[in-house]
């Protein structure tokens, strides 16, 4: 088969300081892209294969191959991807108000995706007790089975089915059992089903996805909650990820751990730091609730998740993704600890290995 010709590179025109992408891509909020080349990225995305590469200064970007409806403005669709209408150094520099060892971090490594809803959440399903080697396989074997192909000049990639792709198979479950994702197979049919049932047609599901972008936080985590295979953690990773929620911070045993180490020893001198006499006074009696805690569990990871909110407001979610990457042994410095806290250990629990962002 014939494929065209890889195309001229297109600048994206944005700061190197502000969009990395190899930390972006890679750190467990994504999924199907693949490394391509020095600095390069690909992944089947709105009907086409997109290709990325990283510069000293930009972001370059091209398409190597489309499928029938593919969208058009592919320059568009990347920044409202990457969200780059958001500066993550000026949300830093805000945070670092309150924890000075922002300051020292290397702002693009916190950019936060905006994802397709429906692709977001199959690939969040798939994560849980997992690690992102698997997840990533698994992810790819379902586009595989149920996606479209697209031949490039970098060879072939597959797009994230719809859920009415996955729906016309007549027993997902075993189809999934088959290609390795045990137990959680049925999560996808029982998923699937429901969102079909309830929301028919072709782009019924997604629609009725994407309408919860419109809803406020609560109610939207409650509706993907009602979901098989949807937990508080899952739910919350795709209200941060795909659904404009980003003061909804997702928590597990090792943000837990980070709010105990990092912040709970010295809350006082965190609290003062905020502006307003309310902020101070329940940040304060979070940071008691936390140091009394003896385990974490269900009402710890609230407690928590309203500790990092009030600490970072309205992009609380964003803070979380730079502090859950920045305390992670990813191979790069780690950033700076706050005078007022000691240093962060290098994380080696069972979940930092196996569930980064679940």
């Amino acid at each position: 088969m014939t494929v065209p010709d890889a195309p001229e590179w297109e600048d994206l025109c944005v700061a190197a300081s502000e969009l990395r992408l190899d930390p972006t891509l890679s750190c467990g909020q994504a999924f199907r892209w693949q490394a391509t080349g020095p600095c390069e990225w690909t992944c089947a995305l709105w009907g086409c294969v997109v290709d990325l590469k990283q510069t000293d200064s930009s972001v370059l970007f091209r398409v190597l191959g489309t499928h029938p409806g593919a969208s058009g403005d592919i320059a568009g669709a990347l920044r409202d991807y990457f969200q780059l209408q958001t500066s993550v150094v000026e949300l830093c520099e805000r945070w670092a108000l309150v924890d000075s060892g922002f300051s020292g971090w290397r702002a693009a490594d916190a950019r936060i995706l905006r994802q397709p809803v429906a692709e977001n959440l199959l690939t969040f399903i798939a994560s849980s007790n997992n690690n992102i080697k698997r997840i990533t396989m698994l992810v790819a074997r379902l586009c595989e089975r149920y996606g479209a192909p697209i031949d490039t000049a970098k060879g072939r990639f597959f797009t994230c089915p719809s859920i009415a792709d996955i729906a016309r198979d007549p027993d997902v479950a075993a189809t999934l059992r088959a290609l390795g994702f045990g137990y959680r197979a049925q999560y996808y049919a029982k998923t699937v089903g429901l969102l079909c049932a309830e929301h028919p047609g072709d782009d019924g599901p997604e629609r009725f996805l994407e309408g919860l972008r419109g809803a406020d936080a609560a109610a939207a985590r409650a509706a993907l909650m009602r979901l098989p295979g949807v937990g508080p953690k899952v739910a919350d990773c795709v209200c941060l990820m795909s659904l404009d929620k980003p003061g909804t911070v997702p928590i597990d045993t090792h943000m837990w751990q980070v709010a105990q180490r990092r912040y709970v020893p010295k809350i006082a001198t965190f609290v003062a730091r905020l502006p307003q006499r309310d902020s101070r006074a329940a940040a304060a009696d979070l940071g008691r609730q936390l140091r009394a805690a003896k385990a974490p569990g269900a009402r710890q990871y609230a407690v928590a998740q309203q500790l990092f909110v009030l600490l970072f407001g309205p992009f609380a979610g964003w803070a979380q993704g730079l502090l859950f990457s920045g305390d992670l042994d990813r191979k790069r410095a780690e950033p700076p600890a706050d005078p007022a806290t000691p240093p962060p250990a290098t994380a080696t629990t069972t979940t930092t290995t196996k569930r980064r962002r679940r």
